[in-house]
């Protein structure tokens, strides 16, 4: 508060009650500011000023300081540091579970495994049977997007396939371990992997009840139940294999071929049940050709319409049941001396790689060369009044295409039953994975 005389340039007698001049004046004196008011008032300026001072003088002495040091010294060069290794089993770890696991997908096409993993895989050191069964998977997925180290890639996958069987054959032998959830998840990752393998490869597959029986109480979502339809195709095609290259008396070789035939008839039961039961929701919505962009015609599309499906993993769980089915389809037909059942056989097969076929356009879009995983500058067929969601961008990118590999390299082996546009088509397409992907493709296959 400010005293009278003060404010206007009056000098104060600071008479007490009242200032004199004031009263003179005929003016009302407003009085004195507290002490304390003063004190806190002086105490503030003083430390403000001493801030600033201080202030000057650092600036000062950091002005000398610098000129003094350019002017002396010599120019020292700039040091970089090198940066800390990166661990490339780390990266395939953490690409795989980002981009496979940890995204979002229909619950009824998980195999009952996988999407447990991340619960299990904290903390766990690098010599856990876990932990080398995760990284013969992830492996081979991350070379996928690593081009420049696919043959290196693909030593390592084998050398940490036979350290994790290794390691699998030691944990269940320790009565410790062998009831883990580790142990198990280990279990379900190498046989993920194998039964991948043997269908690709028509290898057997041990399917005896004491490893293939699951418990009453277990749940069967369609992807679990397919699976278990696919070890059984392994085996009959691997059984067919054998019998075709075998030297036996015709007698047992009929008893043989009946017999491969009963098993084949039994699995399409299977696949019919499997079709019958499949939810509502999983059939993909036709989309004509008309209503397509014309990137997505011309990158490539088959037919007069393109299916779209609810999400990516659906459309793979598909693709995977109409593999499958094909396989066994093209077996029966193959056995059957029939004309007419032969020729419902190859409609029949014809019709599902037109299944197959449609499903390209949703799992690539209008791509045409190799393309990061988030990318968007390039477009998906969607329903009228839909948008494509970023999901779908990077499912699609990250296993979409992947699954199309299996299906259409078995077109190749059953050439004689398909038509020839759908040759033409799943060669082309097989040859754009190839690009997309930057896959070297067999010269039978890719040229």
């Amino acid at each position: 508060m400010n005293l009278t005389g003060t404010s206007r340039e009056i000098a104060c007698d600071e008479t007490r009650p009242a200032c004199l001049k004031c009263i003179k004046s005929n003016r009302t004196c407003p009085g004195y500011a507290e002490g304390l008011d003063l004190v806190l008032r002086d105490q503030n300026q003083l430390a403000k000023a001493r801030v600033e001072r201080h202030q000057k003088a650092r600036n000062k002495s950091r002005n000398q300081s610098s000129e003094s040091s350019s002017a002396s010294a010599s120019p020292q060069p700039m040091i970089i540091y090198a940066p800390l290794a990166e661990c490339q089993e780390t990266y395939a770890h953490t690409f795989f579970v980002s981009a496979y696991v940890l995204v979002p997908r229909d619950t009824r096409t998980d195999h009952g495994f996988l999407e447990l993993l991340p619960l299990l895989f904290d903390r766990l050191p690098s010599s856990s049977v876990l932990n080398l069964s995760l990284s013969v998977v992830a492996h081979c997925y991350f070379q996928a997007w690593q081009p420049d180290i696919r043959n290196v890639d693909h030593i390592i996958v084998q050398k940490l396939y036979s350290k994790a069987l290794k390691a699998l054959q030691m944990a269940l032998q320790d009565p410790s371990q062998c009831t883990s959830d580790e142990t198990l998840m280990a279990v379900c990752l190498l046989s993920f992997y194998e039964v991948s393998k043997a269908l690709d490869n028509t290898m057997p597959v041990d399917e005896t009840p004491e490893i293939w029986h699951d418990p009453e109480q277990m749940p069967h979502n369609p992807a679990i139940m397919l699976d278990a339809i696919c070890v059984e195709a392994a085996n009959v095609l691997a059984a067919a294999a054998e019998h075709t290259f075998c030297s036996e008396s015709d007698e047992l070789r009929y008893e043989t071929s009946a017999s491969i035939m009963n098993r084949a008839n039994a699995i399409e039961d299977r696949c019919a049940t499997w079709e019958s039961r499949v939810p509502e929701e999983w059939w993909p919505t036709p989309l004509p050709r008309e209503v397509v962009s014309q990137e997505i015609v011309d990158a490539g599309f088959h037919g007069d319409y393109c299916d779209v499906y609810s999400n990516t993993s659906v459309c793979a769980t598909l693709n995977n049941f109409h593999s499958t089915r094909l396989r066994i389809l093209c077996l029966l037909a193959s056995y059957d001396d029939e004309t007419e059942s032969k020729s419902k056989r190859i409609l029949q097969i014809q019709r599902t790689v037109d299944d197959i076929l449609a499903s390209i356009p949703y799992m690539l879009g209008s791509k045409s060369e190799a393309a990061g995983m988030y990318e968007t500058d390039f477009v998906y067929p969607a329903l009228p009044g839909q948008s494509i969601s970023m999901v779908h961008y990077q499912t699609a990118a990250a296993f979409g295409g992947l699954t199309l590999f299996g299906p259409l390299r078995a077109l190749f082996s059953f050439a004689r039953f398909l038509r020839a546009d759908q040759m033409q088509f799943a060669g082309q397409q097989f040859r754009r994975l190839g690009v997309l992907y930057d896959v070297r493709m067999p010269p039978q296959l890719g040229g």
